[in-house]
């Protein structure tokens, strides 16, 4: 274990990605922190994702390149798992395969986590929205709540968590917390997954500033799809938690 600069797990899940994968890739392999690795994991891609991922990168000593069978649609959580199997990092960090770092992420957040490694074992940041046509940045969106209990009550409204750009403690891995549920809420269950951390006392610590993860914005995005959905899955996930943690007096 290296103390000074604990390993780092990036892990990219990816499905037909090929417009965006090689940025992506050299922009975690880019990083200047000391201690990484990255793990690319094609979730049977249709397209070039994987073949451009070899040609470019596949001498490449800190990175993994492996595959996942895709079950669950608009969402990444076969891919992470098998990410997370093959990693052996202290902290694990799972990236879109269409946004890209700047050199200085993975720096920068565990600048903030070894302030108290003990303590944060979950950490997230803002993102910086990219226009997909134009490249333009488009303004960045964060999350800041102080406790729990304020993070549970915005859980109630809308999910307040930037996914890919949180890093968690291996512990939660290890301790089975990290489980999603994809055959419930598909491409919503990480939305579930915080609320699950939240009902284990595991507090997502927001950086209070823009911290170097670029986030495209495009019509392909999973995120765009799931609006599409009939099933409201971000109700579903409302209902469940509010019954459990806010339960009217009269059920009471």
């Amino acid at each position: 274990m290296n103390l000074l600069f604990p390993k780092v797990s990036i892990i990219i899940p990816c499905y037909n990605a090929e417009r965006w994968i090689a940025r992506c890739v050299s922009s975690a392999l880019g990083q200047n922190y000391p201690n990484i690795e990255v793990i690319y994991v094609d979730n049977e891609s249709t397209d070039e994702s994987m073949q451009i991922v070899k040609d470019k990168f596949g001498e490449e000593k800190n990175l993994i390149i492996s595959s996942a069978e895709n079950i669950y649609p608009d969402c990444w959580d076969e891919a992470r798992e098998k990410g997370f199997q093959l990693s052996d990092g202290e902290y694990l960090l799972t990236i879109g395969a269409d946004d890209y770092l700047d050199p200085l992420f993975i720096s920068n957040c565990m600048q903030y986590i070894a302030t108290a490694p003990a303590s944060v074992l979950a950490f997230q940041s803002a993102i910086r929205g990219v226009n997909n046509d134009s490249g333009i940045e488009v303004g960045d969106v964060g999350h800041i709540y102080k406790t729990l209990t304020e993070f549970k009550q915005i859980c109630m409204i809308q999910c307040p968590v930037n996914t890919p750009t949180v890093i968690f403690n291996r512990r939660l891995y290890e301790d089975g917390l990290l489980k999603t549920d994809p055959e419930s809420y598909s491409g919503a269950a990480d939305y579930d997954l915080y609320c699950k951390l939240a009902d284990n006392n595991v507090f997502i610590y927001p950086a209070p500033m823009w911290l170097g993860y670029y986030y495209r914005w495009h019509e392909d995005q999973a995120t765009w799809n799931m609006q599409k959905k009939e099933t409201n899955y971000d109700k579903l996930i409302q209902d469940f938690w509010r019954e459990k943690w806010f339960p009217s007096k009269d059920e009471s």
